[in-house]
């Protein structure tokens, strides 16, 4: 394919997703990683398209947080990866929470292990309801409707008197205080199950690193893994515990 037809299915895959890694634009366009740099550094110098570190975005992306449906339609190899990586961490017998987010209803899709999985998460609860070795507990509350989870006074009352082996959640952004939320009572539910386990795991793409959201679900002290779609910077990792655990797509367990 050559440059011009190349960048220009680039920016039609863009316009649909608003934001793409640099794994995405390879497997969009089939091309190595370094076509896919070259290709990303044409359109935004061409004034197309806005560079970020790992990928690409749309102009003035971010100027208003997307629904949980067109989240759903962007990073789907990213987000099928990511779950990937988080599935062996889940072993027989554990109690989990799963949090809402599209990259943990790919996890739910993914799960054979039998186990007892906690969630706010409408369509969490739908991916699981018909799976044989899960034990589902469906947390109650108020629906928020654009976002589908549930949220609010009963939802806590739920998880308050739960023990998890492991609680897996997302983010919108995380900062060097911790990790945010654009809802106030969904920021709630994270924080409520994080007091309850040993094992706080949070899955995201590492874009997330550095943005700004309103609500903190969790500190990074609660966080013992972190898995991301590539590495993050040195001045990333030294928000969290030394003795924090760092996967990757691109490398498994990120090397000091």
């Amino acid at each position: 394919m050559v440059q011009q037809l190349r960048q220009q299915k680039l920016l039609q895959a863009l316009d649909r997703a608003r934001q793409m890694s640099v794994a995405d634009v390879m497997q969009q366009l089939n091309v190595s990683r370094d076509t896919a740099r070259r290709d990303i550094v044409a359109i935004t110098e061409k004034g197309l398209a806005q560079r970020i570190h790992g990928g690409v975005q749309v102009l003035n992306f971010g100027s208003k947080i997307p629904s949980f449906q067109d989240r759903l339609q962007q990073f789907t190899a990213t987000k099928i990866g990511l779950a990937k990586t988080v599935l062996p961490l889940i072993t027989a017998g554990q109690y989990v929470f799963i949090d809402v987010s599209t990259t943990l209803l790919k996890l739910t899709q993914l799960l054979t292990q039998q186990v007892t999985v906690y969630t706010h998460s409408l369509d969490n609860a739908i991916s699981l309801a018909t799976n044989p070795a899960i034990t589902l507990h469906v947390l109650g509350g108020e629906l928020n409707q654009m976002n589908r989870f549930m949220a609010g006074p009963e939802t806590l009352a739920a998880l308050r008197h739960v023990q998890f082996d492991q609680v897996i959640v997302g983010a919108v952004t995380v900062t060097a205080t911790g990790i945010y939320f654009s809802d106030e009572a969904d920021a709630a539910v994270k924080r409520q199950a994080l007091a309850q386990t040993a094992q706080g795991v949070l899955v995201c793409e590492h874009r997330k690193f550095g943005q700004v959201a309103r609500f903190q679900g969790g500190t990074l002290a609660q966080l013992q893994v972190v898995v991301t779609d590539e590495p993050l910077r040195p001045t990333e990792r030294a928000w969290f515990k030394p003795t924090t655990t760092f996967m990757t797509l691109t490398g498994g367990l990120q090397d000091d």
